[in-house]
């Protein structure tokens, strides 16, 4: 539950680092976090504190639980042939996402095209690997290396298995976005993730199935355009959040138990 607890002082010290901003800046408070017309000087405080907040999570969790940060985040990365497993996930994440985007373009429900300058695009596309990896890794370290494995530590599965799940899902609603019909989308990825690590107790496959799918999402973005409706295709930002790409999710989920959960 150590875990838990600090998962939930992160939106309450967001709400008051953007309180202690807003007041700086002369503005009233508000109750939502991260509204987009928020001042520039403002947004910028409530990344930085996110930032700060993560970080501190993952430095504070195990030095409260009297680990080292080397010895108790090691144990999520063993080694053998147990890397290979990144790969795999990678690959597994990439795959899928890739023949959505080509079912949806054969089907003329999203279009590609270049829409930005020849080094604007060489500037993302290099990027974004780097971009998808650190962003799988923070959030896989966050949500499966401390907080699911403190839930699997304190509960049964068919209790921190669904904690888990919901806590990744709510966690991209904590600040205020453009839509929350998106959110069985993400509870659909966390299922993913959450089951990816419970069934591997490590890791490597979770962070390769994140980081796969950020990558497609970061190195399509520039060119695509979605022409196709929402209820089916997602949002722009997370194509898995309509009803393909859910059910595309849920098989993979089967396709991951199908390789790693047999034996759980």
């Amino acid at each position: 539950m150590l875990a838990l607890g600090l998962l939930v002082l992160i939106p309450i010290l967001m709400w008051l680092g953007q309180s202690v901003a807003l007041r700086a800046a002369g503005l009233p408070l508000r109750l939502r976090v991260g509204t987009a017309d928020l001042p520039a000087p403002v947004r910028r405080a409530n990344r930085t504190v996110t930032k700060v907040m993560f970080a501190a999570v993952l430095l504070a969790y195990p030095l409260l639980r009297g680990r080292s940060l080397p010895g108790y985040y090691a144990g999520f990365f063993p080694w053998g042939a147990r890397p290979w497993e990144l790969l795999h996930g990678a690959a597994a994440g990439v795959l899928y996402l890739a023949l959505l985007y080509l079912a949806w373009m054969l089907t003329d429900n999203v279009r590609f095209g270049v829409r930005h300058d020849a080094r604007r695009l060489a500037r993302r596309l290099v990027g974004a690997p780097f971009t998808a990896l650190f962003i799988a890794l923070v959030e896989e370290l966050l949500f499966r290396g401390v907080l699911l494995a403190n839930l699997l530590e304190s509960f049964s599965p068919r209790v921190a298995l669904p904690i888990g799940i919901a806590a990744f899902a709510a966690a991209h609603y904590v600040r205020r976005v453009k839509r929350y019909w998106t959110f069985p989308g993400h509870l659909a990825l966390g299922t993913l993730l959450c089951l990816a690590f419970f069934w591997t107790r490590a890791l490597w496959l979770p962070v390769g199935l994140h980081a796969g799918g950020v990558l497609v999402l970061m190195a399509v973005r520039p060119f695509v355009r979605y022409t196709g409706p929402a209820w089916l295709v997602g949002a722009s930002i997370f194509p898995y959040a309509g009803a393909v790409g859910v059910a595309a999710l849920l098989l993979l989920t089967l396709n991951v138990w199908l390789s790693y959960g047999g034996a759980t």
